[in-house]
């Protein structure tokens, strides 16, 4: 069965320096040069050069009207076998071949989000296709489509997270938009003990200043499932006690600075 997943993005959507990016240009220096990462033809059969073929060539192999599925497969079950045994280079080497369909992944499953969400899902859907490198039954038919669809699973899961999250803040009442900066708004629920300053922190650095909420949770070195999950129940925290009134929103309140 032949997936749409693999054909080129048509959107416009740009995803600069992040994780589909950074393997992109890995791809590119991996495949450049005087001995570029290769498969050897004789191995894969199915019609294409006995011969060594370098991975950008492969990639066109595959991509080309007459690719038949069955050589989609063996090529695809030979890359994965790589990347288990011969090291992180053939990793990056299986995300390389399939960029053309993790971008038209990226484009759908990232349209209309900020660019701070577009980075966490790129993040999350390469994420879920390298795990999937480990443990894809080769086996069976049409390995690159059962690999995006477990990608796609990553991508939809942290946009679920994301936009739910962006949601409540959204909901916030509307003076905290109009009457003072929302980091004194942060400011003053720490003070006020409705949210810790490492909350506060994280959602300064992950919501007003725009950073990846994974590349922050790396640099704890926590996991960003669990960073997910407290912002989310502290940013419930902060909408609840503001609709309340507990903690103040206007120019003239107190506020304190965030611990350091």
């Amino acid at each position: 069965m032949a997936s749409n997943l693999q054909g080129n993005s048509t959107t416009s959507t740009s995803f600069n320096e992040n994780a589909l990016n950074a393997a992109d240009k890995a791809f590119k220096l991996l495949t450049t040069g005087p001995e570029p990462l290769s498969v050897d033809g004789c191995l894969i059969g199915h019609g294409v050069p006995q011969r060594s073929i370098e991975l950008g060539e492969l990639k066109a192999l595959l991509l080309a009207p007459g690719a038949e599925d069955e050589l989609k497969d063996a090529v695809w079950a030979h890359l994965v076998r790589r990347s288990r045994c011969d090291g992180p280079a053939w990793v990056i080497g299986c995300v390389g071949v399939a960029m053309p369909g993790l971008k038209n992944l990226a484009s759908r499953t990232s349209r209309g989000c900020p660019a701070h969400v577009v980075d966490d899902i790129v993040s999350e859907m390469v994420t879920y296709f390298v795990a999937q490198l480990r443990r894809i039954d080769l086996d069976r038919p049409n390995i690159l489509p059962r690999l995006l669809l477990w990608a796609k699973k990553g991508a939809l899961r942290v946009r679920a997270r994301e936009l739910a999250s962006i949601e409540i803040c959204a909901d916030l009442p509307e003076p905290v938009a109009l009457d003072t900066e929302p980091f004194m708004v942060l400011a003053e629920a720490v003070r006020c003990r409705v949210i810790t300053s490492d909350e506060a922190k994280l959602i300064n650095a992950t919501r007003l200043e725009g950073q990846a909420l994974r590349a922050y949770a790396g640099r704890l070195g926590m996991p960003a499932d669990r960073l997910y999950k407290r912002r989310r129940a502290a940013e419930a925290r902060l909408a609840r006690a503001i609709e309340e009134g507990q903690v103040s929103v206007s120019c003239d309140g107190p506020a304190s600075n965030l611990a350091c």
